[in-house]
């Protein structure tokens, strides 16, 4: 009996050092759960910044679209101005040139008198004493 007394024993010990190792895995599960809770919020928290990241990245993108049909409204409008200042200019010199004209012929009946052929003039003599 001896025998099964120490072999008894030994699994008495064997038990007691596995039900140590157990409770010891048990504990640090139970760590581990603790930890993973908070390793699950860090998990929201990122997943809620990616989200908002790419919401950033859509806005950009959608700016930069309105960029580049504002600065096409910007170029068409700079062609327009030219234009219209290109027609402008001209409307200008035309009625600077139409204004002139007259002056000039204005300018010339000045310097000769009269437009009117010249004419004798007759000269009345008085007798004198």
């Amino acid at each position: 009996m001896s025998d099964l007394t120490n072999k008894d024993s030994e699994q008495d010990a064997k038990l007691a050092v596995l039900e140590s190792k157990i409770e010891s895995y048990r504990e640090r599960i139970i760590s581990l759960e603790e930890e993973t809770k908070d390793v699950s919020v860090i998990d929201s928290t990122l997943e809620n910044a990616i989200r908002r990241i790419e919401m950033v990245h859509s806005r950009i993108d959608k700016t930069e679209e309105k960029i580049k049909e504002l600065k096409q409204q910007v170029t068409d409008n700079k062609i327009w101005i030219q234009r219209a200042s290109a027609v402008i200019g001209a409307a200008v010199t035309l009625i600077g040139i139409i204004v002139a004209m007259p002056q000039d012929a204005d300018s010339k009946e000045l310097k000769n008198g009269s437009n009117d052929p010249a004419q004798q003039e007759v000269v009345l003599q008085l007798p004198s004493s």
